[in-house]
């Protein structure tokens, strides 16, 4: 898989994301096994997998932060509306 942008991935949803973390990390495996039996040509295969996980977690986390503020604010400006 080529690198992913943060940029790319803000567009999606969080089970997209959670889908493309599920397939990174089957990447990652089958590279180490390829690695192992020293069939594995281009080893950087595996750092860009990592990163690209570490890309899609941040990204994710982003939003779920976003989610929970969102949620939070409308609650916020719901109390202080019955005051």
């Amino acid at each position: 898989m080529s690198t992913v942008t943060a940029k790319d991935l803000r567009g999606n949803e969080p089970e997209e994301l959670r889908a493309t973390i599920k397939k990174l990390q089957e990447d990652i495996f089958k590279h180490r096994m390829k690695a192992v039996t020293n069939q594995l040509e281009n080893t950087m295969l595996l750092r860009h997998a990592r990163r690209d996980i570490a890309r899609v977690n941040t990204v994710l986390a982003e939003k779920l932060r976003a989610q929970k503020s969102e949620t939070g604010a409308s609650t916020k400006t719901a109390v202080k509306k019955e005051k």
